[in-house]
């Protein structure tokens, strides 16, 4: 009965499946087993968990500096909190945006790190160059940008859309081949960017399914 309900909800959700067999556990971890269609194999999208170095994202104000009209490079001043500017190194990448161009997006890098500017304020400040893109961006406009750091450790990683959130816990959905998917739950560690970092679950050169994958999820998970 179970299987043919399952069999049923993969169907009607677009899913083609060729078998279907009983829960398995296999150290600990809660395993369904069933075949995917060849038609399902070319929608889903498998992604390898790799090592990389912890990002973390820095949220800041700042506004663009007043520039020579000769020298097409736009810079952006950024005040920073002197506990923060420790963390930070030339080369960084950096995310612009204005509050008058909200849709737009500019990138840049931070070419300038200076010490205690207001030493009752405790802060240093940033200077981050843009590309020629930047032209758009105008003298004294304020801006909100998204430094990308380096935390110094590497973890497990994943694209953040692996990530699937079911009762405060998450899960990802491990590839094994056609035959053979599991539903594992992992711990956590940060999300930067697209990026998402496992500390506990997953281990470097397993892979996921990040795409098309919670109507996966919701037929193998125990209702």
């Amino acid at each position: 009965m179970k299987c043919n309900f399952l069999l049923y909800v993969l169907i009607i959700t677009g899913f083609s499946l060729d078998g279907c067999k009983h829960p398995q556990v296999d150290g600990g971890v809660t395993k369904k087993t069933f075949v995917l269609s060849d038609t399902m194999m070319k929608t889903i999208r498998i992604d390898t968990a790799n090592l990389k170095p912890v990002l973390m994202e820095l949220h800041l104000s700042g506004k663009v500096a007043e520039n020579d009209v000769n020298i097409k490079n736009t810079g952006i001043l950024v005040n920073v909190a002197t506990a923060n500017l420790a963390t930070v190194t030339k080369g960084y990448e950096a995310d612009v945006v204005t509050a008058s161009l909200p849709h737009m997006i500019f990138h840049g890098i931070v070419d300038g790190i200076h010490t205690i500017t207001d030493t009752l304020a405790h802060t240093g400040q940033l200077s981050i160059k843009m590309d020629i893109s930047g032209k758009a961006l105008k003298p004294e406009m304020f801006t909100k940008v998204v430094l990308h750091c380096e935390e110094g450790d590497n973890m497990v990683a994943v694209p953040e859309t692996a990530i699937i959130e079911d009762h405060s816990k998450n899960f990802v959905l491990v590839f094994k081949d056609k035959y053979n998917i599991q539903v594992r739950e992992v711990e956590t560690y940060t999300t930067s960017g697209d990026v998402t970092y496992i500390s506990k679950g997953l281990s470097v050169g397993e892979s996921v399914i990040s795409a098309h994958q919670q109507q996966i999820y919701n037929a193998l998970s125990e209702n």
